[in-house]
């Protein structure tokens, strides 16, 4: 996917892109606001030049503005609110080498387990453990499986997190 540019004369994005974590609630689409996670990776692709990128590895709320001049020829402005400019270049040349080099510098992911790559039935708002045994009840009664039920924030005492409501889920 292409960035849109964020600067600049017609540009579709008035603001730089966020690169901080969120959870909004009822998220607009298609704008450069931040959202759950954010990885300061920029991967440039071509058939011209190859495949390279830049990982920008400072932790704090950071933006960065997309630009194009003339010959399409893109550019990226970073700035982060704080600590240490740490940048690695990537150079690739291709796609495979960029992504060995990327993994080599941030390590890889272990294989999930097993449970996890099953179904996952979870909503807002299950109003108690009876209601909990219902919806499970109704799984059964269908026979469709599922390897996890997850709570939201309804079982705890007073909606704090660590907290467990002994009236509700007993």
């Amino acid at each position: 996917t292409e960035l849109k540019r964020t600067i600049g004369e017609g540009a579709p994005y008035q603001h730089p892109y966020r690169l901080y974590n969120l959870d909004v609630f009822e998220y607009d689409l298609d704008v450069p606001m931040a959202l759950y996670g954010a990885v300061p990776l920029l991967v440039s692709q071509s058939v011209a030049t190859g495949t390279s990128g830049v990982f920008w590895f400072n932790p704090t709320e950071t933006f960065v503005d997309i630009d194009e001049d003339d010959s399409d020829s893109k550019t990226s402005h970073w700035m982060s609110e704080s600590g240490i400019i740490d940048v690695f270049f990537l150079p690739g040349p291709s796609p495979r080498e960029f992504y060995q080099q990327y993994a080599k510098l941030t390590g890889t992911m272990p294989l999930p387990p097993m449970f996890s790559l099953g179904y996952h039935q979870c909503r807002w708002n299950y109003k108690d453990e009876q209601d909990v045994y219902q919806v499970h009840g109704k799984f059964e009664e269908l026979d469709y499986p599922y390897d996890v039920l997850w709570l939201d924030i309804e079982h705890t005492d007073g909606k704090r997190y660590f907290t467990w409501d002994k009236n509700l889920f007993p």
